[in-house]
């Protein structure tokens, strides 16, 4: 049986990439390697670089300083339409006088008929839209018209052979998927998903929505103020910040600041400070990875998903080795669908408060509102603590 053909682009590299604007650095020397095939999202707040970032790739600006390679050739100074770019930017940038179809013809590569583009059209639901210019269609309607413009530029024909016709380049997206609906986002997540599966290039992905990227992206960049503050796996970057900024920045909201002591053998005790000149403190047991020091000063981030939350008779039951129990009380339950807001504070730290999400069915279940009191059960894997450096 034959094995299907994968057309395999270049690697994007940046090497020490500076952007400045006349009163401000918008980006402050980045480094990314982003092979052929991966899919990577660049996260941070607004004015942060991200799509500064990809209009140098684009070519529509310069760096101030440094390279951008494209496997491996040089293109810091090569002209937008010279380079091996796709690009679907917020502003959509379609011909006003021109159709859908006709635009998404216009960019279609070598090999590509009507019939083609039709086709992909009708796979992005555009069927009946195609004879519409852009000023009778929706955002959303565009942003697709956008994409598929970008994808006829990557994507394989099924007539091509073993060799195609050209290499496919880097896929740039610029929160393509903000002006569509939900359902319309799931089938654009399937068509891109569908594509990786035939074309290996870099797509570069900036996004506002954390979930958005952590369900697409193979590894995010979390970026701020010009600077990269970290690089990892979704999954790691959002579970394990490096700095409080970063935890700030990727929606954690249970960020609170402790002292860590070595204990015993792969373990370590987290004493979590608190205001109040009377309490002493409570400690919770962390694995200890031997990166931080006995008596270092941390802040600790805590995941609520890796926190059980269970029925409290007003003792607080004993825990599992490696396991912390707290007592805490519902303070606040704002319902918002099958998910519910929660507010509690910590018997034994009263000035401090943990925000959990939790399901109505949960709630239910547990036959509990705010004012009543839970226990929960937290793994050690659901603490992450980090060194306080300056400056963070």
């Amino acid at each position: 049986m034959a094995t299907e053909f994968v057309a395999r682009g270049a690697d994007l590299e940046l090497k020490g990439i500076r952007k400045e604007f006349p009163g401000f650095t918008a980006i402050e020397d980045l480094d990314l390697h982003i092979p052929a095939g991966e899919f990577f999202a660049l996260l941070g707040p607004s004015g942060c670089g991200k799509t500064t970032t990809l209009r140098l790739v684009a070519g529509l600006d310069e760096p101030t300083k440094g390279q951008i390679l494209i496997g491996g050739k040089d293109v810091t100074h090569t002209k937008a339409h010279e380079r091996p770019v796709n690009t679907v930017f917020q502003s959509y940038a379609l011909f006003p006088h021109m159709t859908a179809e006709a635009n998404v013809a216009l960019a279609a590569g070598p090999g590509w008929s009507s019939v083609d583009v039709q086709t992909l059209l009708a796979r992005l639901g555009l069927a009946t839209l195609s004879q519409r210019r852009p000023s009778q269609l929706s955002g959303g309607q565009q942003q697709r018209v956008a994409l598929a413009r970008a994808l006829v530029r990557v994507m394989p024909l099924p007539s091509w052979a073993s060799t195609p016709t050209h290499l496919p380049g880097v896929l740039l997206l610029d929160e393509p998927f903000s002006a569509v609906d939900a359902p319309t986002r799931q089938t654009l997540y399937r068509e891109l998903a569908a594509l990786r599966q035939k074309v290996s290039v870099p797509m570069v992905l900036v996004t506002h929505d954390l979930q958005e990227a952590r369900r697409l992206a193979d590894r995010v960049v979390i970026v701020d103020a010009g600077q990269t503050l970290q690089i990892g796996e979704p999954a790691r970057v959002f579970a394990s910040p490096r700095n409080a900024r970063v935890a700030e920045l990727v929606g954690i909201q249970n960020h609170f600041e402790g002292c860590f002591y070595k204990d015993q053998l792969d373990w370590g005790r987290l004493h979590w400070t608190d205001a109040t000149p009377s309490n002493l403190g409570l400690d919770l047991t962390v694995h200890d990875k031997n990166k931080i020091d006995d008596g270092t000063p941390v802040t600790w981030v805590l995941n609520g998903e890796q926190v059980d939350v269970l029925a409290d008779d007003g003792l607080l039951s004993a825990a599992e080795p490696g396991q912390t129990r707290l007592r805490c009380q519902l303070l606040e339950v704002l319902s918002l669908g099958e998910i519910s807001l929660c507010t509690l504070r910590p018997e034994a730290m009263p000035s401090q408060a943990i925000t959990l999400n939790l399901t109505t069915r949960l709630l239910d279940r547990l036959q509990v509102q705010a004012g009543a009191w839970v226990q929960l059960l937290i793994a050690p894997g659901a603490l992450h603590i980090m060194p306080v450096r300056s400056g963070h």
